[in-house]
């Protein structure tokens, strides 16, 4: 899913305007201090992603009142996802598309926001560098992950003009705008893997309601808000250092077609850095896309990605073939078969483990 930056559209403030006014009734019983437009579509002439950023500001005290209230209009709220002090919550309107935050007053992620915004707006020399970064990063065509830490040193050189953040909260905007344990889209022959945004709710649910996709699963087919709860839940896990879970959004011809995942064991304090993790490695794949090679293809771009020194275990019932087979195909060993494990709905299962060790690489 590549960035798209738009030339500035003069509707934008207009767009804004309307957000706000909504936001205004969700947030009429509560107390904010402002509500702000931010980021690249306040600043005009500045080319940009076609989405309005709006920063609800408030006083510490009232952000968990403010994220309630939206939350009770049918707001999702996404945590922080690696900003301290800067809440995410995800509009049930999407036309035009937004982003929602609550940011205390005074934070450095607040003053980041409004500092950027405010350089950009009155000096437009700095503002035609930064679209010209922007625009020559969409020409590649990369994704979210990489075009956020990509801008980093032209953000840094906006916020060093702004003169709003000390050196050190500077460096704390530079470390929060890497990616960090995030992975940039990955590209095989046919298939791209990359990060879970809000925007795969939909068919991330035509994967999980598929009574045949959860057949051998202990959960039933997921609902359309079970999906979006997890698909947030994802997001969230996607940011945390250290990240003891990644979970890749699978990807043919810019359609979803599946997801990998990998879920592995914390490290105590104790243990020797050397020694592998345990880790549990499954997928799912729209079965109009099973028996073309996709799920062999993603996997075997998924696993190099993963943190190593670690031991990949899949583990399934042995009458779900398409998992052991592909076990066996990416050279898994097999350790154990045991039978009635567990009861899955309603019936007492089988166990089929496969291993397979990954060395020192780095990710």
């Amino acid at each position: 899913m590549s960035v798209v930056v738009e030339q500035y559209n003069p509707e934008w403030p207009s767009h804004f305007k309307k957000i706000k006014s909504e936001l205004e009734i969700y947030l009429k019983d509560v107390t904010y201090l402002s509500i702000e437009h931010v980021g690249s579509t306040s600043v005009p002439g500045l080319d940009a992603k076609p989405i309005i950023d709006i920063n609800i500001i408030v006083a510490r005290p009232n952000t968990q009142p403010v994220i309630d209230a939206l939350v009770t209009n049918n707001f999702m709220y996404l945590g922080e996802l690696g900003c301290v002090d800067r809440h995410a919550l995800r509009s049930p309107n999407q036309s035009p598309p937004r982003n929602i935050y609550v940011g205390v007053d005074g934070a450095f992620q607040t003053r980041n926001h409004l500092g950027v915004r405010d350089t950009l707006r009155s000096h437009p020399k700095l503002r035609d560098e930064y679209a010209n970064v922007k625009l020559e990063l969409a020409a590649r065509g990369i994704d979210i992950v990489e075009y956020v830490e990509a801008k980093s040193e032209v953000i840094q050189r906006i916020l060093e003009k702004a003169g709003l953040l000390s050196e050190e909260e500077r460096t704390a905007v530079l470390i929060a705008n890497e990616k960090g344990e995030r992975i940039g889209a990955t590209k095989t022959e046919r298939l791209v893997l990359r990060e879970f945004v809000m925007g795969d709710v939909q068919a991330f649910h035509g994967l999980e309601s598929r009574e045949e996709v959860v057949r051998y699963q202990t959960w039933p087919p997921r609902t359309l808000e079970q999906a979006q709860k997890e698909v947030v839940a994802t997001i969230r896990s996607s940011f945390e250092v250290p990240r003891n879970i990644f979970e890749l959004a699978v990807t043919h011809d810019d359609q979803f077609i599946g997801r990998d995942e990998v879920s592995a064991e914390a490290k105590k304090e104790d243990e020797e850095a050397a020694e592998p993790r345990l880790a549990n490695l499954w997928f799912s794949f729209l079965p109009e896309s099973q028996g073309k090679g996709f799920a062999t293809e993603a996997m075997k771009a998924f696993i190099p990605l993963l943190r190593s020194p670690a031991k990949l275990e899949i583990e399934c019932d042995p009458r779900n073939t398409s998992s052991w087979k592909l076990a066996e195909r990416l050279g898994f060993e097999k350790i154990s078969l045991t039978e009635k494990v567990y009861e899955c709905k309603g019936e007492w299962v089988d166990s089929l483990i496969y291993q397979k060790t990954i060395g020192d690489e780095s990710r």
